[in-house]
């Protein structure tokens, strides 16, 4: 690789991780969460607990589920397309990101000096609405400046970033709740990476794609140089500018686009995709892994950091497996993985547990090991399959005309799995114990069978997408179907081993190193 390609790779590499300091924010407010509400200082500062100091004591379940479930609310808001759509479309990618870390540093300080659950919850819905808009752009953003070879890589750095913001919320928890305001401490953390956000973004670019559809194709050009070589630029540009003039001509964009055609049924795929996601499970053992693990027993907050860490770690493969191995064997690989745990869990808890006044009793300490051990080989196979590639596929699956809006739609329903299972988990635990993780069991079993229909888009540019699905969807192209092409071509660009960025004779596109 010659040095200017080396340094070309450096710059957008370095524009797609800053860019997903967004992404960090979203795991800091996911990551603090949890050990706050099971915190006796925060018992007695906010939900005043007679009882706050004693072992026991617990908010009750409908409570504790909607302090956690709230933000979840305010990101579907602000994910919705009416509302996403006006930041994505017409203020842009670039300047999302720094409206939402804005409102995510109001937020953070309306919770932090929370005294009352309504409070609490008003700072968690303002939260929310930012990461709503924070979660439905960086990875838009990320795909839409990252080459064809690189663009999974770099754009399952939002959920390393989330999960490793994750993991420092859970080391700044175990540091700073022993101390007498930690909790509010933790909660001021994330205001610092949240400035550093909203001050960086004034020095990165706009999106090339968000450029030419506002008619500025020289500044597309311009950023396109600043991470392509010349006839890479020229030719990615010249894709854009046809797609969008394709778009164009088939008219504004309607809502009705959204419901007919080849759109619609991409959009189920990435809203099926962004449901499982959530309801397999992953929020019960992030947001409430220290009331399973207290239940067992065991020191909560020293297993919750660890589990924190691995779930980090475990991400981090993703960067090169999401290349190597294709977005769908991941996908495949990881549903398997988090199914048999669950159902372990399910029937170990219906054997070894009881309950008794909604307090979980373990039975037998080797069902508790079992459990633990669950527990972490589930969070592991989450976090290099389901965690990084759906957002990596919801993010390059769109035509452009309605990307924005189709992106938001599926963030919407990822954050409405993130409401189901925050809510439900509380009360699910103190009504079915353990035996309840055979719900998310049965939404691992259709998980796998969806992954095995999904086609593979690795490699593929995204002005090309819609040849790999139509050739999934057993159809020709229709006069609802803007945007696509009569004939099959691929970029111009190849993969850093020399083979072709995309194969237009199969359905299941995968390179010669994939496996």
């Amino acid at each position: 690789m010659s040095l200017t390609a080396a340094a070309t790779r450096m710059r957008v590499a370095c524009v797609c991780v800053f860019s997903a300091i967004g992404s960090f924010l979203f795991g800091l407010d996911m990551g603090y969460i949890g050990p706050i509400i099971e915190d006796s200082k925060f018992k007695r500062d906010v939900a005043y607990l007679v009882d706050w100091d004693e072992p026991g004591s617990e908010i009750d379940s409908a409570t504790s589920g909607f302090i956690v479930s709230v933000f979840a609310l305010g990101c579907m808001f602000s994910a919705f397309p009416l509302v996403s759509g006006f930041f994505l479309d017409t203020l842009g990618r670039k300047v999302s990101l720094m409206i939402g870390s804005l409102i995510f540093m109001v937020g953070s300080i309306v919770q932090a000096a929370s005294s009352s659950v309504a409070v609490m919850l008003v700072g968690r819905f303002i939260s929310g609405c930012s990461i709503g808009v924070l979660s439905t752009v960086v990875p838009l953003y990320q795909s839409e400046l990252a080459p064809p070879h690189l663009r999974g890589g770099l754009t399952s750095l939002h959920q390393v970033m989330v999960v490793f913001g994750v993991a420092i919320a859970s080391f700044a928890d175990a540091l700073l709740l022993p101390l007498d305001d930690g909790w509010r401490l933790a909660i001021l953390i994330p205001v610092v990476p949240g400035l550093v956000l909203f001050v960086g973004m004034f020095f990165l670019p706009r999106s090339p794609r968000w450029l030419v559809q506002r008619g500025r194709q020289e500044a597309a050009l311009g950023v396109l140089r600043s991470i392509r070589d010349e006839e890479g630029a020229r030719s990615e540009v010249q894709e854009i500018i046809l797609d969008q003039e394709r778009s164009e001509a088939s008219g504004g964009m309607r809502w009705a686009d959204l419901f007919s055609g080849r759109v619609v049924r991409l959009l189920t795929v990435g809203v099926m995709l962004q449901l499982l996601q959530q309801v397999t499970g992953i929020n019960m053992f992030v947001s409430f892994g220290p009331r399973i693990f207290q239940s067992l027993g065991l020191d909560a907050s020293s297993l919750q950091t660890l589990l924190m860490a691995a779930l980090f770690v475990a991400t981090l493969p993703a960067l090169y497996f999401i290349e190597r191995f294709g977005r769908k064997t991941l996908l495949i690989c990881g549903a398997v993985g988090m199914l048999l745990p669950s159902v372990i869990m399910a029937i170990l808890g219906m054997i070894f547990m009881r309950q008794e006044d909604g307090k979980i009793e373990v039975l037998s300490n080797a069902a508790g090991s079992a459990i633990v051990a669950s527990v972490f080989f589930f969070v592991v196979n989450f976090a290099y399959s389901w965690g990084p590639t759906t957002w990596v596929y919801c993010a390059e699956i769109f035509p452009l005309k309605v990307r924005g809006h189709c992106v938001g739609l599926t963030t919407m329903a990822e954050w409405t799995g993130v409401f189901i299972i925050n809510q439900l988990t509380p009360m699910m635990l103190s009504s079915m114990g353990f035996g309840a993780f055979i719900i998310p069991a049965a939404f691992n079993l259709v998980a796998v069978l969806f992954a095995c229909w999904l086609p593979e888009t690795k490699g593929v540019l995204l002005e090309h997408m819609d040849q790999i699905f139509d050739a999934r969807f057993g159809k020709q192209q229709g006069a609802g179907d803007f945007g696509s092409k009569s004939d099959v071509r691929c970029p111009s660009s190849q993969k850093a081993d020399g083979s072709p960025a995309c194969n237009a004779d199969s359905s299941d596109q995968t390179s010669v190193s994939s496996v």
